[in-house]
């Protein structure tokens, strides 16, 4: 028989059990074991398991005074008084439970001021350097603290300032066009944190130490790296994308593959370029509501993502993240007061017209041609793939692009016409055009250089099982030299007029540049192992002098010295290195072909392959072979810093110091002629004044065309 209170009673235990289960738990009716902080149903579904939520009955009406608590029983029912007092009575007994952890808490921790103070001392021992120093910009006593250092910055404008005008002399436009210059000068003192610490931790990669300030420069430009870092992924996290964002992100991108981060490089170009398909901005879209600068950064750094995509991401490891044919939007500006002209699939540019859009457009049109190239490379062998040398193989589909793109280059930017060493003496304003032309050629003749590489060739030919075309194989011979000694004389010329390159992308293309004049160096002709032996040690040196700035360039370096020192082990990598005149017994098969051993294969592919060079291990191996930072004596890269005087002795000091696995050449004789046959003048001309004769070392080459060798101005140029 049922009494008065017990439908009381059983409703008292029901609201018991049902607070005692946790939110999750209430929510989906499931049988909460009601373990706390962190039931076990919770704990193995991987949810959040939260009791807060659950108390219906708020802290205010909870609180009850002493009088109250005589109306409680030992077991917390309330006799004749309503449910509600049982709750409050239970919310007070938590209170009281806080009320004793806060002030155990308070015991034993320490102060607040004690904890800022350990806080403190845990930041990066970059922040020692910050006191009042005009030089590096920092201002005295900032120091940055936990709460605010995403939102402060300690470098002084003025020193913002002149790190933007590095940035404009030796990164724009040589060769990616992340910002507007006009813009970026302009803004100079307001520019966003992220974009600041970015851009400052790269132009002090080429800052030098100065007396008084030692080990200065490397901490302040790793310390702003990874400022920009927290910044950056601060505003991923809470997605906040703008055109700052990809600015940013685009730097440090280059920092992470020339430091040995390619991992996180190339996750850095794959969200960039992600985020701008998601804005539309690779096909044009919605740029017609910005403004003119605004619509012109946004195709910049578009452009720029798509160049680092392809300087990188093509390899043995990484894709494309995009291909060309998601590139529909106007190549920037050719200034600032022109359009926007012309798309990187121009359907109404006939072929052989020549239509002048700027030379950061021919510059695109070529990155194009360099992607395409290195996939070739790269990409597996099928069992079914045409012959090179066949129509409609990748091979001829690509030379026949690289040719479209000669016959449509505007006069204007040629290389007779340009007058590179007068102007870059004479007119100082030029630079800036010289500088991106100079990527143009470099990057013009490097697309050559790759395709008919003598070890591409061979990898590429051996797994054929018929008869190897003997013309096509001295073509590419033929081909690879020409355009390797254009690197190489592209660097001598910018020696002279003291204008650098500073990019490592240009130690890379002077590297496969350099592994085809290798091949030559043991040539049985003297006078030919002589020249193409100090042309080699010119693109070895640019290379050893860009790896004081940055770690992948010391790793490329060291692989170099290596090769050359195996280089001995495998001999030449051409079929006929000497004797390409066509009178052969037989023809060349695959099986001809030179062989290489798997370790001299790796090496040979580790060098081409430039996304690799970002090796942490290897950098740290390279770093003692790399020049000293702390021999130079000024604050910036000088502008006479690369001169001819100076480029000359370090070539009259290696005369003394052979390269491993090259020849040594100072004691040729060659038909009663004693000491170095070839000079310094000789070298840089690229002419022997006594070719015609019979006695001269030139009338000794038959099987190479002349101007290959000794002429001053060689053909195939731009």
């Amino acid at each position: 028989m049922s009494t008065s209170n017990d439908n009381y009673t059983i409703h008292k235990v029901s609201l018991k059990r049902t607070r005692q289960a946790c939110g999750p738990c209430r929510r989906k009716k499931a049988r909460c074991p009601g373990e706390k902080p962190i039931c076990s149903l919770c704990d193995r579904l991987g949810q959040r398991c939260t009791y807060g939520s659950q108390e219906t009955t708020s802290r205010t009406r909870g609180r009850t005074t002493s009088a109250n608590d005589e109306n409680l029983n030992l077991d917390g029912s309330v006799g004749g008084a309503d449910p509600d007092v049982s709750s409050a009575w239970r919310v007070q007994r938590l209170e009281h439970k806080l009320d004793e952890i806060s002030s155990l808490l308070r015991e034993r921790l320490p102060p607040s001021d004690t904890l800022m103070e350990t806080l403190n001392g845990a930041l990066p021992t970059a922040l020692e350097h910050i006191q009042t120093r005009p030089d590096v910009g920092l201002n005295l006593g900032e120091i940055v603290t936990v709460d605010d250092e995403l939102t402060s910055c300690p470098l002084s404008p003025s020193f913002i300032h002149g790190e933007v005008e590095v940035y404009l002399n030796k990164f724009h436009d040589q060769p990616y066009c992340v910002f507007v210059e006009q813009w970026l000068r302009e803004n100079a003192r307001s520019l966003p944190l992220e974009i600041v610490f970015a851009l400052v931790g790269l132009t002090r990669r080429l800052t030098v130490n100065s007396p008084g300030m030692p080990n200065l420069d490397t901490p302040t430009g790793k310390y702003c790296t990874e400022r920009a870092w927290k910044i950056l992924s601060k505003q991923y996290q809470q997605g906040k994308k703008g055109i700052s964002f990809l600015q940013a992100t685009f730097l440090v991108a280059q920092l992470d593959f020339a430091d040995g981060n390619a991992h996180r490089g190339c996750a850095s170009v794959a969200v960039g370029l992600r985020t701008i398909q998601s804005f539309g901005f690779n096909k044009g879209k919605t740029l017609s509501s910005f403004t003119k600068t605004e619509a012109e950064a946004r195709r910049r750094i578009t452009w720029a993502f798509f160049m680092l995509d392809r300087t990188y991401n093509a390899s043995r490891n990484y894709s494309l993240c995009l291909s060309d044919n998601h590139f529909t939007l106007f190549f920037p500006s050719a200034s600032e007061d022109s359009p926007a002209l012309g798309t990187l699939h121009e359907k109404s540019m006939k072929q052989g017209q020549k239509v002048d859009q700027g030379i950061v457009a021919c510059l695109l049109r070529l990155y194009s041609l360099w992607g395409k190239a290195t996939e070739w490379v790269f990409e597996p062998l099928p069992t079914n793939t045409l012959p090179p040398w066949r129509t409609g193989s990748a091979l001829a589909i690509l030379e026949s692009e690289w040719m479209i793109f000669e016959t449509q280059f505007a006069d204007v930017h040629r290389y007779m016409n340009v007058d590179f060493k007068r102007r870059a003496r004479q007119d100082p304003q030029s630079r800036p055009y010289l500088s991106t032309w100079l990527c143009v050629q470099f990057l013009f003749h490097s697309i050559q250089c790759l395709l008919h590489h003598p070890f591409v060739t061979m990898i590429k030919l051996r797994h054929l099982s018929e008869n190897l075309s003997a013309t096509f194989l001295q073509k590419s011979f033929e081909t690879s030299l020409l355009h390797s000694r254009w690197i190489a004389r592209f660097i001598k010329e910018m020696a002279e007029v003291d204008l650098h390159l500073c990019d490592p992308f240009f130690g890379y293309l002077a590297a496969i540049a350099a592994t085809i004049q290798l091949e030559h160096t043991g040539n049985k002709n003297p006078q030919i192992a002589l020249l193409l032996n100090n042309e080699y040690r010119v693109l070895v040196n640019f290379i050893t002098e860009l790896s004081s700035h940055w770690e992948n360039m010391g790793v490329l370096a060291h692989r170099i010295n290596e090769l050359a020192a195996r280089h001995s082990n495998y001999g030449s990598l051409f079929y006929n290195q000497d004797g390409f005149s066509g009178a052969l017994s037989s023809m060349p098969t695959p099986a001809n072909l030179p062989r290489m051993s798997t370790e001299d294969e790796k090496l040979m592919w580790d060098i081409l392959d430039f996304a690799s060079s970002s090796s942490p291990l290897e950098a740290t191996e390279a770093i003692s072979t790399a020049p000293s930072r702390k021999k130079r004596k000024t604050t910036k890269l000088p502008t006479g810093r690369f001169t001819r005087q100076r480029n000359l002795r370090e070539q009259g000091d290696m005369e003394n110091t052979p390269t491993p696995g090259v020849p040594s050449h100072e004691d040729h004789t060659f038909n009663g002629l004693s000491g170095p046959i070839v000079s310094d003048e000789s070298i840089h001309d690229w002419q022997f004044p006594d070719r015609g004769g019979s006695n001269g070392p030139g009338s000794l080459v038959p099987d190479i065309p002349d101007w290959m060798i000794f002429g001053d101005f060689m053909s195939e140029h731009l």
